[in-house]
């Protein structure tokens, strides 16, 4: 009966097996929910302002910055060599040692301690004083030089210029100033009112207004030549 009583309650082997229920361990995980909900926008506006930031606040991509000029070559000598000057001024109050040579307009209100040579139109200022030779394409004389002056075209000297030497020019001259030298032209020479020339005049044709004044002799010239109208005395020079 024990026997029989045992065998009940151990299983029986032939029992179908019942299938497993798989166990809470080995379920899948379900993914939890974002606790904060705005955090993914967040993330987004922020990227969105540094890259807005990055264009320059405008949306458009920054251009890099030009590359700065080599240090052998300064800003000015660059913007020289690459335009063309069109005037040279020097203003009043301005001293400079030494010569000027240029092939542009210039005008001088200053004062220049040396030569003057301008292949163009020469302006020499009311407070304009030269310490040398001048030679221009055209030059008109309101200050003082202490040189001599040659010209290729046309020199004018004002009531209030002053020349302490030689003067020339290859088409006319006209003195209004005072001329303390020889004035030589191959063209016309005309002394006005109140224009003082205490030196030779030389010209094809010359004439003299009431009240001009010549301390000199006067010899017309009877044919144009080419050659250099004077040699530059030595007055002014260093």
């Amino acid at each position: 009966m024990n026997d029989k009583a045992n065998d009940k309650s151990r299983p029986s082997s032939s029992a179908p097996n019942q299938p497993m229920k798989p166990s809470a361990a080995a379920s899948p995980r379900t993914p939890e929910p974002v606790q904060d909900s705005g955090l993914l926008s967040k993330l987004s506006g922020r990227f969105n302002t540094a890259l807005q930031t990055n264009r320059g606040g405008s949306g458009m991509p920054v251009t890099s910055a030009p590359s700065a000029p080599r240090p052998t070559e300064d800003i000015s000598i660059a913007r020289i060599r690459s335009n063309k000057v069109q005037k040279m001024y020097i203003p009043e109050g301005v001293v400079i040692e030494g010569s000027i040579t240029g092939g542009s307009e210039t005008e001088i209100h200053g004062r220049i301690e040396g030569n003057v040579s301008v292949d163009s139109t020469l302006l020499l200022g009311k407070s304009s004083l030269v310490n040398g030779n001048v030679r221009a394409g055209s030059c008109q004389v309101e200050g003082t030089v202490k040189g001599g002056i040659q010209c290729t075209d046309d020199l004018i000297v004002t009531t209030t210029g002053r020349l302490a030497s030689d003067a020339a020019a290859g088409k006319q001259v006209r003195v209004a100033g005072n001329v303390d030298g020889n004035v030589n032209t191959p063209g016309t020479l005309r002394i006005e009112a109140g224009g003082v020339v205490n030196g030779d005049v030389q010209a094809r044709v010359f004439s003299m207004s009431e009240g001009a004044e010549l301390n000199g002799r006067c010899s017309m010239r009877t044919q144009e030549r080419q050659d250099t109208l004077f040699t530059p005395s030595n007055k002014g020079e260093k």
